[in-house]
């Protein structure tokens, strides 16, 4: 009952938080793990991103050191045959209607993991939780 009177909204109301938070989530990306962890191109607050990676984790399932990892490997072989997304090799169609499965399948290849994603972190929470729940 509580929750039902404190988030009632007009439709316009639900349709402006759905794009705030979506607005949320792909600054989280760029900023946090685009920016920030894949090409350490910027410094964030230890609290900033964390609540950055938080989010993502909450949001999306998004484990920062895959995603990380598949994206510099991504960049090491861009349209090769060993580019994890790569339109000219796995297919148009495939990658905009299938990359989460390209991602998760990715994401299990231990040796993209140990090579790709270093200096990402390594705290308790990314071991116990994060990782370990997506």
């Amino acid at each position: 009952m509580f929750i039902e009177s404190v988030f009632v909204f007009s439709v316009w109301g639900y349709v402006g938080v759905t794009l705030l938070l979506t607005h949320v989530t792909i600054a989280s990306v760029t900023i946090f793990l685009h920016r920030h962890q894949a090409h350490h191109a910027l410094s964030l607050n230890p609290v900033i991103s964390h609540f950055f990676r938080f989010w993502l984790w909450l949001t999306t399932g998004i484990v920062t050191r895959e995603w990380v990892a598949i994206h510099r490997k991504h960049h090491a072989r861009c349209e090769t045959d060993e580019d994890p997304h790569s339109p000219r090799y796995k297919g148009i169609l495939r990658v905009v209607f299938g990359g989460y499965w390209l991602y998760r399948m990715e994401a299990k290849n231990r040796e993209t993991l140990n090579k790709f994603g270093q200096r990402t972190p390594d705290d308790w929470l990314e071991n116990n939780i994060y990782a370990v729940y997506p």
